[in-house]
């Protein structure tokens, strides 16, 4: 573990992940600096599948990387990784599609940064501004067409459009709560 490390990871696989993140570039050197900031803790689940983003907890959830892991699996966690960080380094409890559509530009800058094309996201979100209303529009139908059936596409079915705040994010709140016990409750697709 490097000396300005502040960020909590007691995974190996995530620590290398962390250090790969931090090395990839200026961005991802960025992310780093905000996970140690704020002393991010990152837990490591299989109980997930990709990441998952608690801020006011300041933890991040994050599946496991596969035994077999191919050298491209290991750099597109670490851009999940980046993704995440994002969401930590934007601080809202209650997401939006504004939101993810900065964390997956990111997440595709990192993809870049780390050797690989991440082809797919960079055409549904590299180009969108996040705070037009018709951009939005666009990022939530390609969040919900590319996890379609999954319980991520139940979660990003369930964001607004513009990011709320104050007490304009307890709708959003609660709808995103009843729709993580849905994903949670659902059958995962085989």
């Amino acid at each position: 573990m490097n000396a300005y490390m502040n960020a909590k990871i007691d995974d190996a696989n995530a620590l290398k992940a962390y250090e790969t993140l931090r090395a990839s570039g200026p961005r991802g050197r960025e992310l780093a600096g905000v996970l140690d900031a704020r002393a991010t803790r990152v837990r490591v689940t299989p109980r997930i599948y990709g990441g998952f983003t608690l801020n006011f907890i300041n933890t991040i959830f994050i599946m496991p990387l596969r035994e077999n892991a191919s050298d491209w699996d290991y750099k597109f966690w670490v851009t999940l990784l980046g993704h995440e960080a994002c969401h930590i380094e934007q601080r809202y409890w209650i997401d939006s599609v504004a939101q993810e559509i900065r964390a997956y530009t990111t997440q595709a800058r990192v993809g870049d940064d780390v050797g690989i094309d991440l082809d797919h996201i960079k055409r549904a979100f590299v180009n969108l501004d996040p705070e037009n209303a018709e951009h939005q529009i666009l990022a939530h139908a390609a969040l919900v067409g590319m996890f379609a059936g999954t319980s991520v596409g139940i979660l990003y079915a369930s964001l607004p459009l513009f990011q709320p705040t104050g007490f304009g994010a307890i709708v959003p709140g609660a709808r995103q709560i009843v729709a993580a016990i849905r994903a949670g409750l659902a059958k995962p697709q085989t």
